[in-house]
């Protein structure tokens, strides 16, 4: 009898298959477990063993063919056995460069692979709308590249991340964080009247800001990316009008990406006032902070500045919507973050809707209805942090054939949009509003419009939330893991049983790990801990070079790090954890 020889699934969200190459050629006689061929699957190039022991009687996929998993590639009879006749119906595909034959109607064993976009010729030059994390990267990635770049740019190079997102906050984290552990620690005396200075806070934000914002400037010099200030709008698909302070000047590009990145968004009814109704960009501007503060909105937004603002001493209340803050993570970890903030003095009302906020002559009155009644709360100012809006207005988009949904502009996983050689990218698609993300869609970008093919993950993004402690995963929910059908194994492991989370004082927390049963593939990873958005990143190249579960129990870390914390959560995946006790 006849054995066939498939592309093997090498993990859960392996889809296609490059063979590579073929170890053995038709007529060879091959034993089981002899290695045949090499494929590439996500970058990973494995050896695939031979099913069975015959003669390799037919080779149907040739080198450096890209087909999906399970796909038939070979066939091995016995060595006296001819090849049965409905594997003659099968063609041996055409190597690439050559024109592939139609296949006959028998051929359905090979599934069709995805539709190739329409290859397009590698632009000598290339226009970018926007400097934050995604256009300056992509300027980067493609002066690499060999594609001569213009960068246009409104304001501040780094965009919202570098100069009121990311790093500004990062900043003030750090420094209330060494607060905070000074002012919790038996170890030091004489710490009750310990306090922050805003104006030095203040200013080390700043310069911490306009060293990165001059280190991005130089970057952009050294690759010869020619960097225009103005505002940018197109008049044509490939032409673009930049207004800088009234003079204007029209670039032309063979290829152009927009990343012009989004601004916050207030509630329809209550509009910023930058003085007691504040966004996220007027809250660094103030004198000093506020004795209350009322945030509307308990997102990733909202949640860091409570954890800044409670830490300085303010008097902080969080009203969200939902029945959950960041509602958009494990709500196991979510749960324990909420407790945490709550126990450090922070109040959250969810299940919230802010009715009105109106100024006082000293402060605000916010009325909100919770529960089917009424409330009323005052404060001495309101953060308005319930979203973030894309900047797609003015853009000309509507002039050039570029398809929007809602406001966000719509592409696809190359990150190409409806006309051919515009590109968009960052938070103007709407697909994760993350600086990382940002850049990472910037480099896909610019690698598919140089000629590599290359499509993003979102899956293999982390989130990364900078609380005290931090909260970062990867990956799948485990309520979204079952609801895909997977039968899971799940490890959870707690900080306060890490030897080095204890020596540093952070004993909260704890690592949850999902994984499917069968193949041990790891699917989502949940940290709520400190420092979870650096051990977050270990977790995501694990998760790229498709590590199993076992693998992460196996491997050896040093001791002690927290990093121990992912082998123990693993090893308890699988009913083992060596430093939990016996269930």
């Amino acid at each position: 009898m006849a054995i066939e020889v498939v592309v093997p699934m090498l993990g859960i969200t392996v889809e296609k298959g490059k063979i590579l190459r073929w170890l053995k050629k038709e007529g060879d006689p091959v034993q089981k477990g002899e290695p045949l061929f090499e494929v590439e699957t996500e970058k990973v190039v494995t050896e695939v063993e031979s099913p069975g022991t015959g003669i390799l009687k037919k080779i149907i996929v040739p080198e450096n063919l890209e087909v999906p998993v399970l796909t038939l590639v070979a066939v091995i009879t016995k060595p006296d056995e001819e090849l049965p006749a409905q594997y003659e119906a099968f063609p041996t595909l055409p190597a690439v460069g050559t024109k592939p034959a139609e296949p006959p109607p028998q051929a359905v064993r090979l599934s069709p692979s995805v539709t190739p976009v329409k290859s397009m010729p590698v632009p000598r030059n290339l226009l970018i709308v926007g400097a934050g994390p995604g256009g300056y990267v992509a300027a980067i990635r493609a002066a690499q590249l060999g594609i001569q770049v213009t960068l246009v740019e409104k304001g501040e190079l780094g965009g919202t991340c570098l100069n009121w997102g990311c790093i500004p906050t990062k900043s003030f984290l750090a420094d209330v964080k060494l607060l905070r552990k000074i002012k919790s620690s038996e170890v030091f005396a004489n710490t009750e009247t310990l306090a922050i200075n805003w104006p030095k806070l203040t200013a080390r934000k700043n310069q911490v800001v306009e060293t990165l914002r001059n280190g991005v400037a130089a970057l952009l010099k050294s690759q010869k990316v020619n960097l225009l200030r103005g505002r940018g709008k197109f008049i044509e698909p490939h032409a673009v009008e930049v207004d800088c302070e009234g003079k204007k000047e029209i670039i032309r590009a063979e290829a152009v990406i927009v990343a012009t990145g989004s601004r916050p968004s207030p509630l329809p009814q209550i509009p910023f006032d930058g003085q007691r109704i504040l966004s996220s960009d007027d809250i660094f501007l103030l004198p000093e902070p506020p004795m209350e503060l009322v945030i509307i909105g308990g997102g990733v937004i909202g949640v860091e500045f409570a954890m800044i603002f409670n830490s300085l001493g303010t008097k902080v209340t969080i009203l969200e919507m939902l029945p959950q803050i960041i509602a958009t993570e494990e709500p196991e970890v979510i749960q324990g973050l909420h407790r945490l903030l709550e126990k450090g003095g922070i109040r959250i009302l969810t299940q919230a809707k802010v009715l009105s906020a109106s100024p006082l002559k000293e402060g605000v009155s916010i009325v909100l209805q919770r529960k089917n009644k009424e409330e009323e709360l005052s404060a001495e100012k309101v953060l308005m942090a319930v979203g973030r809006k894309p900047n797609t207005e003015d853009l000309g988009l509507d002039k050039v054939g570029i398809r929007l949904n809602g406001s966000f502009i719509e592409v696809n996983s190359r990150m190409e949009t409806a006309v051919p050689g515009i590109y968009a990218i960052g938070d103007v698609t709407g697909k994760m509003m993350l600086a990382h993300a940002a850049s990472a869609q910037g480099i896909v970008a610019v690698e598919n419009m140089a000629g590599k093919d290359r499509e993003i993950d979102y899956q293999r993004i982390p989130n990364c939330i900078y609380t005290l402690p931090e909260v970062a995963s990867v990956g799948l929910k485990e309520e979204e893991a079952r609801q895909e059908g997977y039968e899971l194994q799940v490890g959870r492991f707690p900080y306060r049983n890490s030897g080095k989370a204890l020596a540093m004082g952070e004993p909260e927390g704890f690592v949850k790990i999902i994984a499917e049963k069968e193949l041990g593939q790891v699917l989502g990873v949940h940290i709520l801990g400190d420092r979870a958005t650096d051990l977050i990143g270990e977790c995501v190249l694990a998760m790229n070079l498709e590590g199993t579960i076992e693998e992460w129990g196996e491997t050896v870390k040093g001791h002690p790090t927290l990093s121990e914390i992912l082998n123990e959560a693993a090893l308890d995946a699988q009913g083992w954890a060596i430093h939990s006790p016996k269930k």
